[in-house]
């Protein structure tokens, strides 16, 4: 905790003047009368009242202060708690019968203030269990706070780390179906072999090119999504179709890399594509939100591999963004809601 309430200015200044009239009123209704207090509510002894009272809270305050350096709460609560308690009740004794007895003795000219003194120190040494109370609840929300802010860190720790190491991955499904495509094309046109070759090829470059970027813009996914679409449109051919309408500015915005390489390896894996249930691959924009949607038509083993590393991509985006994915199915249709990243200036 850097800073205390009894080291805020406004808290020093205003606390000694409000509890000092409210002692005062309660000192006036004990001795006198309430009839008397419009006479006496701004007398020496209101005066007396307020300044006694910041005497009381600057020697509570330096209790705290130098129990701060010397036992700090960290050590032991509950011994701190004690320690402070009969410090802070010795310090207001003290401070409140050495001024009392001056005031009442040079001042007022008094011979016997047991009374007073009696009073005063009640009042005061009540005032002070509530002071130290009040601290004390301070430190128990502090460190529930801190509780709370070390286990955000250690999330946010490991989301990066576990965001790391999926920029990093390389998909050996989407490998192993490349490379079967590549050969199958090999038998029939080795030219065309090549240029599927190269497009794997960029497939991985866009992987290692942007392993250590936290954020790319919409339309450089955009780009990295040819290779992957003439990959498989060598497969499928007229079966597969990639449909993208985006909003002129959109594309500026940002997600994560591999996004949209990782949406369609879903769509392959999990669908049947043939000449009668084709997959269109469509990609828009709404504001700030990316929508992918395609027809639903699903395998018999619904064991997709690519799950895992979507089901991480939703979470990566919680630390990037305050509005969350959204993944549905309508009218036989799957739809996936990704929020675009707007990066601001600095």
């Amino acid at each position: 905790m850097k800073k205390y309430f009894y080291n805020s200015i406004i808290f020093r200044l205003a606390a000694p003047p409000l509890f000092g009239i409210l002692i005062y009123l309660l000192i006036l209704m004990f001795f006198d009368s309430v009839n008397m207090l419009t006479e006496n509510f701004f007398s020496r002894e209101v005066l007396f009242s307020i300044g006694l009272t910041y005497l009381f809270f600057e020697g509570n305050r330096l209790v705290i202060v130098i129990l701060n350096k010397t036992y700090p709460a960290t050590k032991d609560l509950k011994l701190r708690i004690l320690i402070q308690y009969l410090f802070s009740i010795l310090i207001t004794v003290l401070i409140i019968s050495s001024v009392l007895y001056a005031y009442f003795t040079y001042i007022e000219g008094f011979n016997t203030i047991r009374t007073e003194l009696v009073t005063f120190n009640s009042i005061y040494v009540f005032t002070a269990v509530f002071y130290n109370l009040f601290f004390f609840s301070l430190v128990f929300l502090n460190k529930k706070n801190e509780s709370k802010v070390n286990k955000e860190k250690a999330l946010r720790k490991n989301l990066e780390i576990e965001l790391r190491a999926f920029k990093n991955q390389v998909n050996p499904e989407l490998l192993f179906q490349s490379l079967e495509v590549i050969i199958g094309e090999l038998h029939r046109d080795k030219k065309s072999a090549d240029g599927l070759i190269d497009n794997l090829s960029k497939i991985y470059r866009y992987t290692l090119d942007n392993k250590n970027d936290d954020l790319v813009t919409l339309k450089q996914e955009i780009d990295s999504l040819k290779p992957i679409y003439t990959l498989f449109r060598a497969k499928y051919g007229q079966s597969f179709s990639l449909d993208i309408k985006i909003d002129d500015g959109a594309e500026e915005l940002n997600l994560i890399p591999g996004t949209l390489q990782l949406l369609m390896e879903f769509a392959l894996s999990e669908n049947i594509i043939t000449k009668y249930l084709p997959l269109d691959f469509k990609i828009s924009n709404h504001k700030n939100q990316l929508q992918v949607c395609y027809k639903l038509n699903k395998r018999i083993i619904e064991d997709n591999p690519v799950k895992e590393r979507l089901d991480f991509l939703f979470r990566a985006y919680v630390y990037y963004s305050e509005k969350s994915h959204k993944m549905w199915d309508k009218n036989g249709m799957r739809y996936f809601g990704i929020p675009l990243i707007e990066v601001g200036e600095e």
